[in-house]
């Protein structure tokens, strides 16, 4: 028996969440050549090297193209690469071989996964996850994920929560389930019932400092006469290796706006624009200063990102004079001749040609690497 398994990177902060399918080499239907080529692939992608897992796949493709196992496999490490309409392309042809209904709800699954967290495609998304769930209604990440789409793409707080009462339904103990609950209470100002859903995360998982910043901020809003204690102040604070949907992805990046609690600060207080880049580096923080940037893999690139997953000229970020003289930032995807990048950008977890950035909003360039723009208060930048 081999594991093939891969990290899923949905979108809101999350701890690292693998789903593995079992999967008997010996019982899929392929000659001795594609089946050790098959082997080897599946051996890549456990190691991470997803580029070379999809390139085994691709020569047992040459070989055999009638086994939905190769197929799905191809698409999850196309996932992982970042190349999600061509994950999509191999899920579908995975699901038009017929596979047994275990593995059609998977793919199912994982075909909404690429619409919702890469593409961002919440409509086809959806009627992905509903797929899946007519497999197997008892899917808790399933459920789960389509939570994080009601919530975080579609805005439906409400809806979401069904979801999650399904999730842990199926399992009490899923932590991940449990906060992003509270995350949708508290976008409806249910703020006592959002500490007592982030209350049970906590139980569950004590040393998640996303859950317990959110339960801080909601228990401000509630007007409760104490605040759980923080170790730094507020705007250094909520970075970790998590991305952007909770509990799905890599970053513990949190969205002030899905939460449903704004900042308040207001914009005739704002001074410095900062930009807070995590990639395959670390983190950093570039202050903004000039009329514009270049951003991507390219070395010359004026804020270079590191990561596999970056076009060489993913995006342009040009300087906002208001009238008010205040400042921001337009960010526009793509190259300074309009050639667009190939995973785009995603903006507090909406996909986005061209917008101007807001204090605190999430930016997504690919998997595992992302940046906050943040606008810091004058009167703090002396304390910075």
């Amino acid at each position: 028996m081999l594991l093939a398994s891969r990290m899923v990177f949905n979108l809101v902060n999350t701890q690292c969440i693998r789903i593995r399918i079992m999967l008997d080499t010996g019982q899929i239907a392929l000659n001795r050549e594609a089946l050790m080529l098959f082997r080897q692939g599946l051996a890549a992608a456990s190691s991470l090297d997803y580029e070379q897992a999809v390139a085994y796949y691709d020569r047992v493709l040459d070989i055999q193209t009638d086994c939905y196992e190769v197929w799905y496999e191809r698409g999850l490490a196309l996932e992982s690469c970042g190349d999600y309409i061509e994950a999509i392309a191999s899920y579908d042809r995975a699901l038009s071989l017929k596979p047994r209904p275990s593995s059609a709800c998977e793919i199912w699954h994982e075909r909404g996964n690429a619409f919702h967290y890469g593409v961002g495609d919440y409509t086809q998304a959806l009627a992905c996850y509903d797929q899946a769930l007519k497999l197997d209604p008892d899917h808790e990440q399933v459920w789960h994920n389509r939570g994080n789409l009601l919530l975080y793409g579609m805005s439906l707080p409400e809806d979401a929560i069904a979801c999650y009462d399904r999730t842990l339904a199926i399992n009490p103990e899923y932590d991940l389930g449990w906060r992003n609950r509270g995350n949708a209470l508290a976008d409806l100002r249910c703020y006592d019932a959002a500490i007592a859903s982030y209350d049970r995360a906590l139980a569950l998982k004590p040393g998640d400092p996303v859950c317990w910043e959110a339960r801080s901020l909601a228990a401000g809003k509630s007007g409760l006469p104490y605040q759980q204690p923080t170790t730094s102040p507020i705007y250094t604070t909520g970075y970790g290796d998590q991305t952007f949907v909770e509990g799905d992805t890599d970053s513990n990046i949190v969205f002030a706006s899905a939460h449903g609690i704004e900042a308040e600060i207001s914009r005739t207080s704002l001074g410095q624009p900062l930009l807070i880049i995590e990639d395959d580096w670390g983190k950093r923080e570039i202050l903004l200063e000039r009329d514009r940037y270049s951003i991507g893999r390219d070395p010359k690139s004026d804020i270079c990102l590191h990561s596999q997953f970056v076009s060489r000229q993913h995006a342009i970020l040009v300087r906002v004079n208001h009238a008010n003289e205040t400042v921001s930032y337009q960010i526009t995807d793509g190259d300074s001749s309009g050639k667009p990048s190939t995973n785009g950008l995603m903006i507090n977890g909406k996909k986005c040609r061209s917008t101007e950035l807001q204090s605190e909003d999430a930016i997504v360039f690919g998997p595992k690497v992302q940046a906050t723009f943040r606008m810091i208060p004058a009167g703090l930048m002396n304390f910075r």
